[in-house]
C-alpha cells in the first residue's frame, strides 16, 4: 500500500496549475482532506495507537519519525517530530505544520528551513500540560519543492504512560 507520492500540481488540475496561489490552494486542499480523515478516525472512542517512542513511517520519499524527550523529573517532557525528506535539493523551503492533540489542532504554523522539519512539542505551556499519557498526537505537514509536494502520512502516536 503506498501511504504517499508526490505530485506535481499541475499535472493534477488547472485550478491549481497557477504557481504561488496554486500551491496555497494545494496545501489548504490537503489539510482539508488530512483534517477530515483525522476526525473521521478519531470516533468516539479513541484507537489505541503506538506510542510515542521511536515511532517512524516510512515512504517513499522519506520517512516521519516522533520520540519521547524527558525534560527534569517529567517522564515525558516533550515530544520530538520530524519529517526527512530524502531527496536532499528538495529539502529547503516553506513547510505548513498543524499539531493535533486527540484530534484537535494545538498549534498552526509556517516556517522557512534549509533543512528538514524537525519540532519539538513541549508537554508543559503556559502554566499547564497540553496533553498527558494516553493523547494521540498527529502533526500533519506539508513541504512544496519545485513540481513536487510533500505530504506527510497519517503519524498518530499514544503518549507513552509512566513504567511501572
Amino acid at each position: 500500500m503506498i501511504l504517499f507520492r508526490t505530485v506535481n500540481p499541475a499535472a493534477q488540475s488547472p485550478l491549481l496549475a497557477r504557481s504561488g496561489s496554486g500551491r496555497s490552494r494545494l496545501f489548504m486542499v490537503a489539510a482539508t482532506i488530512l483534517m477530515i480523515a483525522s476526525v473521521l478516525a478519531t470516533g468516539t472512542a479513541q484507537a489505541q495507537y503506538q506510542q510515542c517512542i521511536n515511532y517512524r513511517v516510512v515512504t517513499r520519499w522519506g520517512r516521519v519519525e516522533v520520540d519521547t524527550r524527558p525534560v527534569g523529573n517529567d517522564y515525558i517532557g516533550a515530544i520530538a517530530w520530524a519529517m526527512f525528506i530524502t531527496n536532499l535539493t528538495d529539502v529547503p523551503g516553506r513547510y505548513d505544520y498543524q499539531i493535533l492533540v486527540n484530534g484537535k489542532p494545538m498549534y498552526t504554523n509556517t516556517v522557512y528551513k534549509d533543512d528538514n522539519l524537525h519540532i519539538t512539542i513541549p508537554r508543559y505551556q503556559q502554566g499547564h500540560f497540553v496533553y498527558e499519557p494516553g493523547d494521540e498526537i498527529q502533526v500533519i505537514a506539508s513541504h512544496p519543492a519545485g513540481k513536487n509536494l510533500y505530504v506527510t502520512p497519517i503519524n498518530r502516536c499514544a503518549v507513552p504512560h509512566p513504567a511501572g
